[in-house]
């Protein structure tokens, strides 16, 4: 198979578990079920190394990042599929509007032809949002927000981008230029597209009739930014509502999506172009007592990562493959770059810990994969980030998953029916049968010690197998 023209969709935080195709009856996806009706719907979909940055980077090199790199940039030679591409005669373009990928030192933007940021707003860059009004009111204590001082500040301005029109949010702009350069993309005989959409990460503030879908004549406080933390921070009704300002930019999302959709299909580009749809992780509105996708308070209170947070949307349509059928076998962002390669008819590289899609989309294989893995890097997220910890030279690997024994990481291990969550050794782990626990609500680990050895032992050996030094096998030894 040669596929000449692939276009990749990135949604950041966008629930699986929030769209229709995945079964979700209350929250309004339209455009991104009919997209699903005709293309590969994966049910097993995993992320890996987590957060935004190491997603991205199991993504872009097809290798997983979590246990040598965490929250770091690209090294300068890592091939990439961008890269790879474009060697390959496929002009590259990437239209986001994610402010972590932009810097130039993050080692992302290189990968393309050309770039474009038509604006972000978690960078606060205030003169891209609308001048804020002096009377608007602060819209909740400030202990109830995760960036309390910068959300006072934003909030007036996303009050005035709110009342200037839908159009003006950042996911419409991004799809708007990404619609713009569709129609001059198409004269490139090959291309590949790349779109990454921040929204519906937060800062929520979706226009009046996306929240009125979901919890209409709300009076009290408006947590549009919240901290992270134990959810008995906020009363019932309020918990309740910030669920619904996310619902609210899902389906501001699905819209603009679905207009990008829209716009492929009108150019004849489905039956010709590989279209992918996918995101980075969840977000906890409540479930399992949590608010947020981890915890950045203390790192020594590590936050397991439930369903709700590593198990995410994929959605594909491939010219001549099966339509509106479903996967069930465990797949990971690593898999989506050889996929690509694969689509292109490039060699895919030998050391990369990714295999395509291709086969088990076709029928030819039913499994690339015994187990799914999702993991945080350890404090080498929390200090990069602080500015306290320089990004690592290529050739060094340094020990992200627990150097500090204080510090908590936890993976999740799952084998598709089985959820095993580990941290290190003193700590509980748990066990959940997602075929009888799908909301991950009865840890079984004690009756079912053999299972969660097993994939212990599955584990131990996917971490060796990916490289990961010697530090880190020691304190995931024994279970």
């Amino acid at each position: 198979m040669r596929i000449e023209k692939i276009i990749i969709i990135i949604s950041d935080t966008f629930r699986r578990d929030f769209l229709g195709c995945y079964g979700n009856k209350w929250i309004h996806t339209p455009n991104l079920d009919r997209f699903a009706k005709r293309s590969i719907v994966f049910d097993k979909a995993y992320t890996g190394s987590f957060p935004t940055i190491p997603h991205r980077s199991d993504l872009f090199t097809g290798r997983y990042c979590f246990h040598n790199r965490g929250w770091a940039p690209l090294p300068p030679e890592e091939d990439t599929f961008p890269k790879i591409l474009r060697k390959a005669g496929y002009f590259t373009k990437m239209i986001a509007d994610t402010p972590h990928i932009r810097p130039k030192e993050m080692n992302f933007t290189s990968s393309f032809d050309e770039c474009e940021f038509p604006g972000d707003w978690e960078s606060f860059r205030y003169e891209q949002l609308p001048p804020p009004k002096p009377s608007v009111k602060p819209p909740c204590a400030k202990s109830k927000l995760r960036f309390p001082d910068r959300a006072y500040i934003i909030y007036p301005r996303l009050v005035a981008l709110k009342e200037k029109g839908e159009e003006h949010y950042f996911c419409a702009r991004t799809i708007r230029k990404a619609m713009e350069w569709l129609k001059e993309g198409c004269k490139h005989e090959k291309f590949l597209l790349y779109v990454d959409i921040f929204e519906p990460h937060e800062p929520w503030l979706p226009p009046d009739e996306y929240v009125d879908l979901y919890d209409p004549g709300y009076e009290g406080e408006l947590v549009f930014w919240p901290r992270y933390d134990y959810s008995n921070y906020l009363t019932k009704e309020e918990l309740k509502h910030m669920r619904a300002l996310y619902a609210g930019m899902v389906t501001l999302v699905d819209k603009w999506v679905g207009l990008l959709l829209d716009e492929i299909e009108e150019l004849g580009l489905l039956d010709e172009a590989a279209v992918i749809f996918t995101s980075d992780h969840g977000f906890y509105h409540g479930e399992h007592g949590r608010v947020g996708k981890h915890t950045v308070l203390d790192p020594k209170d590590g936050w397991p990562l439930y369903e709700e947070i590593c198990h995410i949307p994929l959605i594909m349509s491939i010219p001549d493959a099966p339509r509106g059928v479903r996967c069930n076998a465990l797949v990971q962002p690593v898999d989506v770059m050889a996929t690509i390669l694969d689509l292109a008819g490039v060699q895919i590289l030998k050391h990369i810990h990714g295999s395509s899609l291709l086969p088990v989309i076709f029928g030819e294989k039913e499994r690339v994969r015994e187990i799914a893995v999702s993991c945080c890097g350890g404090p080498c997220f929390q200090l990069f980030r602080e500015g306290k910890l320089p990004p690592p030279p290529p050739h060094v690997k340094p020990f992200v998953l627990s150097s500090d024994p204080e510090y908590v990481t936890y993976s999740t291990i799952t084998d598709g029916r089985w959820s095993l969550i580990y941290a290190r050794k003193g700590l509980p782990a748990e066990l959940y049968d997602l075929q009888a626990d799908p909301k991950q609500e009865r840890n079984v680990i004690l009756n079912e010690l053999d299972i969660a050895k097993r994939l212990h032992g599955r584990f131990y050996k996917f971490l060796s197998d990916i490289g990961t030094c010697g530090r880190s096998l020691e304190l995931r030894e024994e279970l």
